[in-house]
């Protein structure tokens, strides 16, 4: 299996963490995609583009907490200095493109790591090597409460869950024009991947249940049981990349048939949240 990506040398002394968030092995990258540098964070770890400014995926490991820590929301964004400086694309807000808003959309949330893992984490999803440009609406919308579900709904239902998200593009995607003239494409969708082993043995694939959503950025504010549900081949093939690569083939193929809405009842989500982003643009 070729992977066209490296781990970012700074992010070496905390490599270990990639098997905490990483379920089955972090997701390869194939020689069609541009190359990704891992980074690796005290919260989630994702694969980072230098051509396209943004994450292609994050992945992270939520569970269930008989108490939760809650701080205030971070008022900056930050430059990832780990990054080379020609990597970087700036703090700024993505202000508006074809009459659309788009906020600096949180690839792994802040409310997710701010409640599991603590402060100086909860300033790590404020690295813009963890921002997307996603619809405002989306990003208040029906995202947010999909991220918010898994935190307050799935994770006390199921114990513990492992998370894989990140943008999906068209053929030629519209771009922003960023301050220092980059150009960063903008995702016509997201996909979300979630992960149980339900029994044990829990490394056992058989027993892994998984849900695989697609949510185009015009969805906004809908419910998110409308999200529509996706398969891992259909993601895969959209986005180049392989998911849980130490799976073999026949164990990957099983996964089809483990998407599964009903053993993830989107009825549980709650979608009430405090984590509102102020306005942008």
């Amino acid at each position: 299996m070729t992977d066209n990506s490296s781990l970012l040398t700074v992010s070496a002394p905390i490599a270990h963490f990639l098997e905490f968030f990483c379920l089955f092995g972090p997701p390869t990258n194939s020689p069609a995609n541009p190359p990704l540098s891992i980074i690796v964070n005290h919260g989630y770890a994702l694969g980072f583009s230098p051509d396209r400014g943004q994450p292609l995926w994050a992945a992270y490991q939520v569970a269930a907490a008989t108490r939760d820590l809650d701080f205030q929301r971070p008022e900056f964004f930050y430059d990832d200095l780990r990054l080379p400086g020609a990597w970087r694309i700036g703090t700024t807000g993505y202000a508006r493109l074809d009459g659309q808003s788009y906020d600096r959309g949180h690839l792994v949330p802040n409310f997710a790591i701010n409640t599991q893992f603590g402060r100086i984490a909860q300033f790590e999803t404020f690295f813009m090597s963890n921002i997307v440009p996603q619809r405002s609406a989306m990003n208040r919308g029906i995202w947010k409460n999909l991220e918010h579900g898994i935190v307050k709904a799935y994770a006390p239902m199921r114990k513990h869950v492992w998370v894989l998200t990140g943008p999906i593009f068209a053929a030629d995607p519209p771009r922003i024009k960023r301050r220092n003239g980059k150009l960063i494409p903008v995702p016509e969708a997201m996909f979300l991947i979630l992960a149980d082993p339900e029994r044990y043995p829990y490394d056992l694939a058989g027993n892994l249940s998984i849900l695989a959503l697609v949510v185009p950025q015009t969805m906004g504010y809908a419910k998110p049981e409308t999200a529509p549900v996706s398969t891992l081949p259909e993601i895969e093939a959209r986005t180049g990349l392989t998911f849980f690569p130490r799976l073999s083939a026949k164990d990957k193929a099983k996964l089809v048939n483990q998407t599964s809405p009903t053993v993830w009842p989107f009825e549980a989500m709650t979608p009430e949240n405090n984590d509102q982003p102020p306005p942008e643009g």
